[in-house]
């Protein structure tokens, strides 16, 4: 074990999770700096070939976040999303619960395939605009949509990047999530949209006959679409991408292929150039930067090391090492950027499954604890943060930071005891 290189990388680790878990200073010119100084170190200090540092990285994960920004740009500029998003709110007819009820499930399950951030800069102002139209307040509506949010990110591998991260690691495609929290994830989901109709949205205003009869006159889903044949070969496109996923293809090579299909298809009016300002290219360099720190701790003997204490401190009872890993990943994910925090933890609990420990309970835990507990504070969660400043754009008057952290503080909490509830009985039927 190499103690002076491991403690040049948490510090680094640590200035770097400071930066990005925050909104007000640019994190990419630390993170590069961050990053030039972890390399230089392990090379001076821990002998490392400059091949083996590079083979630190995670090239699928950043190839399948390259190409996905490229399919949900395409999903977006033809309105896909929107135009379902519209659609369910015509269904509802102006009842304000059923609108309530179908925004929170259509949240929860599709974010299993779109991301979270992109998602709610679609609804949240489709949210607003028919609340708007209703005359009733659309705080709760966002506060739903963004609760539920956190809880469907546990349904897919490419939900999120902390799944995607996961599932690589320990051989889980969309049969073993679908298998493993389906049910997990359905029981959270109709408790707490139940529990939010009851205790909040029931005492709230609903809307008039008049009101509702106007939302339908002006709110027609087919004038989104903009070109038809744009539109449905788009549709046809990203369910496909799904499909092979699901059949258990890689992830990032279907990825790939689709966001060429659909660069192909758009090519006589779209070019790569003219999206290339909407992709991400500081989150794909600071998660290679993430990667290269997190298995340089465990290359020096970090991960090991702590592993090992929590094998000595769980004694063998695979019961105390679901609850430490489910509240070690719950709690450090409250306050900071879950996906950092997934790649530092996840050689840790790598190496604690590998001492003999039933893997499926851990990485249960472990899945529900980085997602979920963004709930906890509006900070740990980017969509989270997202929807109170459009909140606070649009003036919503039953929505700020004190309401989201006492609602989501509340919800959080209930989440993490159906965690702990589920997976003990998991452990106990099936280990």
């Amino acid at each position: 074990m190499n103690v002076s290189a491991i403690i040049i990388i948490l510090v680094l680790f640590a200035i770097l999770m400071a930066f990005f878990s925050q909104n007000k200073i640019d994190y990419l010119p630390i993170a590069l700096l961050i990053g030039v100084i972890a390399v230089l170190s392990m090379l001076t200090f821990g002998n490392i070939a400059e091949v083996d540092i590079l083979g630190f990285i995670n090239f699928n994960t950043l190839i399948f976040i390259f190409a996905m920004q490229i399919i949900i740009y395409f999903a977006v500029n033809d309105q896909v999303l929107e135009y379902t998003a519209i659609k369910l709110i015509h269904i509802t007819k102006g009842n304000n619960r059923l609108f309530f009820y179908l925004i929170c499930l259509f949240t929860g399950i599709i974010v299993g395939f779109i991301e979270d951030l992109t998602l709610s800069l679609i609804l949240i102002p489709l949210i607003y605009r028919t609340c708007r139209v209703l005359e009733i307040p659309s705080g709760t509506y966002m506060m739903g949509m963004t609760i539920t949010i956190n809880i469907g990110a546990i349904l897919t591998p490419v939900s999120s990047l902390k799944n995607l991260i996961i599932g690589q690691e320990f051989g889980w495609g969309f049969g073993e999530y679908f298998a493993n929290m389906g049910i997990l994830f359905l029981i959270t989901l109709m408790l707490t949209i139940f529990l939010m109709d009851w205790f909040i949205l029931k005492k709230e205003e609903k809307p008039t006959e008049r009101n509702k009869k106007i939302l339908l006159e002006i709110l027609d889903p087919r004038i989104v679409i903009q070109n038809k044949k744009y539109f449905f070969m788009t549709v046809i496109t990203v369910l496909t991408t799904f499909v092979f996923m699901v059949l258990g293809f890689t992830p990032a090579l279907v990825a790939t292929i689709s966001a060429a299909i659909l660069l192909l298809i758009h090519s006589k009016e779209t070019n790569f150039s003219d999206l290339k300002n909407d992709i991400s290219w500081r989150l794909i360099i600071v998660f290679a930067i993430l990667f290269i720190l997190s298995n340089s701790l465990s290359y020096f003997g970090f991960s090991e090391l702590i592993s090992t204490g929590l094998v000595n401190f769980v004694n063998n009872n695979i019961y105390l090492a679901v609850l430490m890993t489910l509240t070690i990943s719950s709690l450090l994910s409250a306050f900071l950027a879950g996906t950092p925090v997934t790649i530092i933890l996840l050689p840790i609990f790598s190496a604690l499954i590998g001492d003999g420990f039933f893997p499926n309970p851990i990485i249960i835990a472990f899945i529900s604890g980085v997602n979920m507990a963004g709930n906890f504070l509006p900070q740990g969660s980017a969509c989270d943060l997202l929807t109170l400043s459009l909140a606070k754009k649009y003036r919503v008057a039953n929505l700020d930071y004190k309401r989201l952290l006492k609602y989501g503080a509340f919800f959080a909490t209930i989440h993490f005891l159906i965690i702990l509830g589920y997976t003990m009985l998991y452990t106990l039927i099936l280990s």
